[in-house]
């Protein structure tokens, strides 16, 4: 009788593991979590940048300039994505820029009689910054196609080096100045990781004209009566969300 129930046991628990194995093997797998754009991200760009500028004299005549250069710097924000494809979203980012021009230029004195002397005349951007509103919309869950806008900055330094008329040695008028304007572009993201992504985008910054303009040194002041300030940028950058 033993016999008999020791084996009824055995046949049980083989039939019982049987089964735990046979769920185990039809237990479909965990489906993947879908990719969000919601939360926030901090990230950093470089690319070429592109000013288009133009100098007003007192006089009326005009000089059109331009330059090229690097920028390069960081960014963060955050996005919130709603009725399933649309992100919704704000920037801020800041850089760092070598754009530089210097070109032939003159500088009259009016109170020398209306003399002119040659002059070179030089601008540098060396810091943009800017804060965005971002829209965007999601394809195939892990790309962001988006338009950005808002408000921008850049620091100039301008000087106009020519020789005194009257005393005859070389001066450097110049100024450093912080310049507010606004910035409009478009881009595209993709996340290639749950945590990171990658963007190109381009942008544009116009920051008026403006003027007069004071320059001043140890030896010599000029004035610009305007001057036209703005920049397009070609950037890429990676993204970490957390």
């Amino acid at each position: 009788m033993l016999k008999y129930l020791c084996g009824a046991a055995v046949l049980a628990l083989s039939v019982t593991t049987a089964s735990a194995a046979d769920l185990a093997l039809k237990a479909a797998p965990a489906a993947p979590i879908p990719f969000t754009w919601t939360g926030c991200y901090v990230g950093v760009h470089a690319g070429g940048v592109v000013s288009d500028d133009r100098t007003i004299s007192n006089l009326g005549t005009t000089v059109d300039f331009s330059a090229s250069g690097f920028v390069g710097g960081g960014q963060i924000g955050c996005n919130y994505q709603f009725a399933s494809s649309w992100v919704v979203g704000a920037e801020g980012r800041a850089a760092w820029s070598n754009l530089a021009n210097s070109h032939a230029a003159s500088v009259r004195f009016p109170a020398l009689g209306g003399l002119v002397v040659p002059a070179r005349f030089s601008l540098k951007n060396d810091f943009l910054a800017s804060a965005t509103a971002r829209l965007g919309y999601v394809y195939a869950e892990r790309w962001l196609v988006y338009a950005r806008g808002g408000a921008a900055w850049t620091r100039e330094t301008i000087d106009d080096a020519f020789i005194g008329p009257v005393v005859g040695i070389p001066t450097d008028p110049s100024a450093t100045v912080t310049r507010t304007g606004w910035t409009a572009g478009a881009g595209v993201e993709w996340a290639f990781a749950p945590n990171w992504s990658a963007n190109v985008e381009y942008n544009y910054y116009d920051f008026g004209t403006k003027g007069p303009m004071l320059l001043t040194s140890p030896v010599n002041s000029v004035s610009i009566a305007n001057l036209k300030d703005t920049i397009h940028a070609a950037t890429a950058g990676v993204n970490y969300h957390f």
